[in-house]
């Protein structure tokens, strides 16, 4: 009688053990250079479409209503013959709705007009709402319309929690539209909070100090990731470190908490500068003479 052997486990085997971890660590870096090549269309796509429907909704509405009020009236109607609205077919079913006790809804109204026309509504209302900002711009640009925006602006900030949001909201289009970008002259690493520590700031102007003479600067330094609230310091400029970074880099690198950040970064101060480019140009200068002697 034949005695039956116990199964052995399977054999360990190191080799397809790495090729599986290999694949695992493939497939997880292949993936990953998927999802961050996608996200960043997908969501640009989703905010230019976003931007696109809350500026057609804020006038389309009014077109609409504009047309089908036309059909109340014999010159709305030549109106809407001249966008080649099937007058026919429209008549036939009000009357044929009218003996139900019934009437047409908005969307069984636009279905009589042809295709062009159904989707030339939409980017008419662009257009429109785009005409209608540039009006307001243009009122609020004189002496009069300003006045009116500032008095408006008075009543709000009396309203504790509008006049936070109102305030924020207007900061950061302010930032993002590029006027405040125009008073950053340069880009900078500022000592702060103390010596040993630096942070991004922006060179708003450079004057002269009024009784030693000495070269001074006036520094934005603003928050992460909220760069339009921040502090103002005055500061001898050859303690700075100035860069070479355009603002809209320097605004990435605050919003991004330091994630987005140009390659050229450096924490030598302006004073400093000289020192090492002459060491630089002079080599021996930093080469120890014996053994024990440390570079300059």
């Amino acid at each position: 009688m034949d005695i039956e052997q116990p199964k052995t486990p399977r054999e360990y085997s190191p080799r397809r053990s790495s090729v599986l971890g290999a694949l695992k660590v493939l497939l997880r870096t292949r993936i990953s250079a998927g999802v961050i090549t996608v996200i960043p269309v997908v969501v640009t796509i989703w905010l230019v479409l976003l931007i696109f429907g809350l500026i057609k909704n804020t006038t389309q509405r009014a077109v609409e209503a504009y047309l089908l009020s036309n059909t109340e009236t014999p010159t709305g109607m030549v109106t809407l013959e001249s966008l080649h609205f099937d007058l026919e077919g429209y008549e036939a079913l009000k009357a044929k709705r009218e003996r139900v006790g019934m009437n047409i809804n908005r969307d069984e109204f636009f279905d009589f007009f042809p295709w062009h026309v159904r989707w030339g509504i939409p980017v008419f209302s662009v257009l429109l709402t785009m005409f209608l900002l540039y009006l307001i711009g243009l009122f609020t640009a004189n002496l009069i319309g300003r006045r009116m925006i500032n008095t408006a602006e008075s009543m709000l900030d009396q309203v504790p929690l509008i006049k936070t949001v109102y305030r924020a909201i207007k900061q950061i289009l302010h930032s993002l539209s590029g006027d405040q970008s125009q008073n950053f002259q340069r880009v900078a690493l500022i000592p702060f909070p103390q010596e040993r520590m630096r942070c991004v700031g922006f060179i708003t102007s450079i004057f002269r100090d009024s009784i030693t003479d000495e070269e001074l600067a006036t520094v934005f330094i603003p928050t992460t990731p909220n760069p339009t609230t921040g502090y103002l310091q005055i500061l001898r400029r050859k303690e700075l470190v100035e860069l070479d970074w355009s603002v809209e880099e320097a605004v990435r690198t605050i919003m991004s908490g330091g994630i987005l950040r140009p390659d050229f970064l450096t924490i030598v101060p302006n004073s400093d500068k000289r020192h090492i480019e002459a060491l630089k140009a002079n080599p021996e200068l930093t080469a120890p003479k014996n053994e024990g002697d440390q570079p300059v």
